[in-house]
């Protein structure tokens, strides 16, 4: 695994264990301090600023071997509505899973939730920059220098919409559900080398009962059991976080999924 990997592997950690730490976010804030904050256009998401200059991201991407020097970061999940605009941001560093889950519901209007990392310098180049979007690295190009025949990155066909997005089985959580597809997460661990392409992201902290394997509430998790009506009650968390295709396998199949910072099959049933 190469040094940009490692780095991508590093940030995608970041929003899986959403900082359960103070070191851990002291030690990204000490790695990262000598790099470029960069900020995203809140009217158009496939704009940013590095430097004090405008750039607009394209739909051309390269591979991780293709990747300069690590010189900015932006570090944000942006809840976008249909037109690309900005309702709500969630600073990675700051986050929690709850504040992730909750993503949509502080902005209802939101029909994507795209997530921005790091930017990068062209290896062989200075007439454009590489930023992680969802999991790609695109080009961007000043904006200035934009030409009719540049196409733009479209956050509409690299983000599913939220409401044909992966969620987790209410009746069983070590199931997630697609539409009307049910996928059942099994023991099966899943490498990084065999990951694909980013798919969605989870961000949910869910205990249920080890038994049933129904999700508990928070009703159920705070209450007390004054007459010991729970005693003998197995109970599990599992904190889901992104979902990758798996290489040489349909996603209608089967996808992997990061439940407690390892990588699963959850295999259609």
């Amino acid at each position: 695994m190469n040094k940009k990997r490692i780095m991508f592997v590093l940030f995608t950690f970041i929003i899986c264990v959403a900082f359960t730490g103070c070191s851990l976010q002291n030690k990204i804030k000490e790695y990262s301090s000598d790099k470029e904050q960069c900020y995203l256009n809140t009217e158009n998401v496939t704009q940013f600023s590095y430097k004090g200059n405008d750039y607009t991201i394209l739909a051309d991407t390269v591979s991780n071997g293709g990747l300069g020097e690590w010189i900015g970061y932006i570090r944000q999940l942006a809840a976008i509505d249909k037109n690309g605009k900005i309702l709500l941001q969630e600073n990675v560093e700051a986050a929690t899973f709850q504040s992730l889950a909750d993503l949509a519901e502080k902005a209802p209007e939101a029909a994507y939730i795209i997530p921005f990392l790091n930017v990068y310098a062209a290896p062989n180049a200075d007439d454009y920059l590489i930023v992680d979007v969802n999991g790609g690295y695109h080009k961007a190009i000043l904006s200035e220098n934009i030409k009719d025949s540049d196409t733009i990155f479209d956050f509409k066909g690299t983000e599913k919409p939220i409401n044909g997005s992966f969620e987790i089985n209410p009746e069983n959580a070590t199931q997630l559900l697609c539409g009307e597809v049910v996928y059942q997460v099994t023991a099966d661990i899943v490498s990084d080398d065999e990951l694909g392409s980013y798919i969605d992201i989870l961000a949910k902290n869910v205990t249920f009962d080890t038994e049933t394997k129904k999700p508990l509430s928070k009703k159920d998790l705070s209450s007390i059991d004054w007459y010991g009506e729970n005693n003998g009650q197995g109970r599990e968390q599992w904190i889901y976080t992104d979902i990758y295709e798996i290489y040489g396998i349909d996603k209608s199949e089967a996808v992997a999924v990061k439940v407690n910072n390892q990588y699963y099959i959850a295999k259609r049933q």
